[in-house]
């Protein structure tokens, strides 16, 4: 008999789901052996794409404290374009987590959302700078109104792959993943701030350690959105050897 559309997600939604960070951390090392390489020249090539929009804008804008408004617009432009990249890394990391193919080209293929995604990074970046002037208005610390800001960072990340995989709307995706951090924010914060301390280390070794801090960053958020959202299409793992969180795993109609 065949599940509804997003059964995995409306059960997350409304009766919750279960994450054990330390099993989401095993699953994840064994996945991303194999596949190191093509996550790690696809961050580099969204860093470095980053990189030449950021000092377009900045050799546009000039060094002065008071940005025009051509380059606020430019700024604009840059967050546009690079939504479906950053996007992309996302859904890179939901691809390894079913067992799917990964490329370092699969960067460029999502610029036909760029709509849906631009909308969404604006609105993400709206809602998540409110606290620092919120914060600066009630004369508190820099670090207490950071926190929020942080927390609130963490609570968007099904965001994009909810208007890819899914099909959401930037509203629906956003308010969504907000709902699905409220289910498990505890665990969820927890493999943040693990995941933090692993690039801590990692820039401590000079940078070696992103060989591996990178890919596990991605992979483990691919885990995390299997588990919370389902993946439509997705089969069962082909790979007896990788550990998995569940048995068995959902499968949804087109």
């Amino acid at each position: 008999m065949n599940k509804p559309p997003f059964s995995r997600l409306h059960q997350s939604l409304q009766q919750g789901f279960t994450l054990s960070p330390k099993a989401i951390f095993q699953e994840a090392w064994q996945r991303i052996m194999g596949a190191k390489m093509p996550m790690l020249l696809a961050a580099i090539g969204v860093t470095g794409c980053w990189l030449v929009l950021n000092q377009l804008l900045v050799s546009v804008g000039g060094d002065s404290e008071e940005m025009s408004w051509q380059t606020s617009l430019l700024g604009l432009v840059v967050s546009m374009v690079m939504a479906p990249m950053s996007a992309s890394l996302d859904m890179m990391g939901v691809h390894r987590a079913v067992d799917r193919s990964i490329r370092p080209n699969q960067i460029f293929d999502y610029f036909r959302f760029l709509l849906p995604l631009a909308v969404a990074s604006l609105l993400m970046g709206l809602i998540s700078s409110l606290f620092l002037p919120l914060g600066q208005l009630l004369g508190l610390p820099a670090a207490f109104s950071l926190l929020p800001t942080l927390i609130l960072s963490m609570a968007l990340m099904f965001t994009f792959p909810l208007i890819l995989e899914k099909g959401f709307t930037p509203i629906q995706a956003i308010t969504t993943s907000l709902r699905l951090f409220a289910r498990q924010w505890l665990p969820l914060l927890s493999v943040h701030l693990l995941l933090a301390l692993l690039f801590m280390v990692a820039v401590f070794t000079l940078g070696i350690g992103l060989i591996w801090v990178v890919p596990m960053y991605l992979t483990v958020k691919g885990i995390i959105y299997r588990e919370a959202c389902g993946v439509e299409g997705n089969t069962p793992s082909s790979n007896e050897d990788t550990p998995s969180l569940h048995s068995t795993k959902d499968h949804f109609d087109a």
